[in-house]
């Protein structure tokens, strides 16, 4: 991308409009909250659309969306709906999986193409946050960034026609944004010179809102004793809890150490990651709370934050950590965790699905005060780099670059 340009007050206003499929309750929707709190506006214009209105968007989400951005939903009629509704309420199956897919295909994303073309008409450009208007980028004469935000290699290798097939709609970006420089360079061997082009997009975050929501808040616990936290969706397909819990239960019969292990968030592998607490003899010292809305005063509380993913994009509970000084081990897993700890120098990475790594780490950040605070002062620091000023910085720059291509190839 080109020079970072200075923004200044006279600087042109960008209408830039978001897209993602629904809201649920990932990293994604959390980044894309971020976005839409700090993006200066006297350089944006902000709008967002859904596909559909999920439960969480209307019990959860909706209300923490700025006032200022307006929310249009595509499929907004019962018929449109029918089987993500049926999704959301656990009563899909398999047979209504394979309906859903024929009814989006031949119902749900011709409407949803005409809704988006409109939109196009008002904008500069479409940022796909899923990018689940691919079969679309490319059209309706307006510009398209497309962000993705996993590990190209753990989601595609293997699965040559899935690349070849995905490389034919990536194309139509004007531009790939990758949170990270690894996941970049993934991009490039991966679908090589056919993309437009690469632009590395961290995920953003306000400081000084973290930390305020982190002493506003109240942690509930109730433990009286301290506390490793991890916060991240039970999911054992990437999230991988299994490590922790064993790591955690190597480190307590290993060592004399005092604190609980609290694990915040839900999902699907709850029972299953209750049950190996009961086996592994340490269900009294882990405690799951669930889905928090407000985990930073958690966060802030504990001795360290600790993140076992097989794989990840730029982990947003990562970054929140840094800014809360929080002490940090994390899997050094593809992608996000090396990045965002500037290679290890502001956390402590470990080797993916290794316990014992992960329980010699714990035990050792636990017993030694002063590299606590070190890395404690190190964090700090590196939550800077994805603040405010400079996300709104990188964005504006990579939007500039892709409009002024679209002139050159225009004249």
């Amino acid at each position: 991308m080109a020079k970072q340009r200075r923004i200044t007050r006279e600087s042109k206003r960008i209408r830039a409009h978001f897209h993602i499929t629904d809201f649920n309750n990932g990293g994604i929707e959390s980044s894309l909250l971020q976005w839409l709190r700090i993006l200066d506006r006297s350089l944006f214009r902000v709008s967002l659309s859904v596909t559909y209105a999920s439960p969480a968007l209307e019990h959860r989400f909706r209300a923490q969306i700025p006032a200022d951005v307006p929310i249009e939903v595509l499929a907004d009629r019962p018929w449109l709906r029918y089987f993500q509704s049926r999704r959301h309420q656990n009563r899909l199956g398999k047979p209504g999986r394979v309906a859903r897919d024929v009814h989006s295909a031949l119902v749900v994303r011709p409407h949803v193409a005409k809704r988006i073309k409109a939109i196009a008409s008002d904008v500069d450009v479409i940022i796909d946050y899923d990018m689940s208007l691919r079969r679309l980028c490319g059209q309706f004469d307006v510009a398209w960034l497309g962000i993705h935000h996993f590990s190209f290699r753990a989601r595609l290798s293997g699965r040559a026609n899935r690349v070849r097939r995905l490389l034919r709609q990536y194309g139509g970006y004007d531009c790939l944004g990758a949170l990270n420089e690894q996941m970049a360079e993934e991009a490039m061997q991966m679908f090589g010179s056919q993309l437009k082009g690469v632009a590395v997009l961290p995920n953003a975050i306000d400081v000084e809102a973290v930390r305020k929501r982190a002493a506003a808040g109240r942690s509930e616990l109730g433990l009286g004793r301290p506390y490793i936290v991890s916060v991240a969706r039970l999911d054992e397909l990437q999230k991988d809890h299994r490590t922790l819990l064993r790591a955690y239960a190597a480190m307590v019969r290993q060592h004399a150490v005092d604190e609980q292990l609290v694990i915040v968030g839900d999902g699907a592998h709850r029972n299953e990651l209750e049950a190996l607490a009961r086996e592994l003899g340490i269900a009294g010292r882990v405690h799951f709370t669930g889905q928090l809305d407000n985990p930073h005063p958690v966060m802030a509380g504990a001795s360290m934050l600790v993140l076992s993913s097989k794989n990840e994009g730029m982990p947003m509970v990562l970054i929140e950590a840094l800014a809360l000084g929080q002490v940090v081990v994390a899997t050094d897993c593809p992608t996000g965790p090396r990045a965002i700890l500037n290679h290890g120098k502001a956390g402590v990475l470990v080797p993916v699905g290794d316990v014992d790594a992960m329980a010699a780490a714990m035990a050792r950040l636990i017993n030694d005060e002063p590299l606590r605070q070190a890395y404690a002062e190190v964090a700090v620091a590196r939550a800077a780099f994805f603040d405010v000023k400079q996300s709104n910085q990188r964005l504006y720059d990579c939007l500039e670059d892709i409009r002024s291509a679209r002139r050159k190839i225009a004249a």
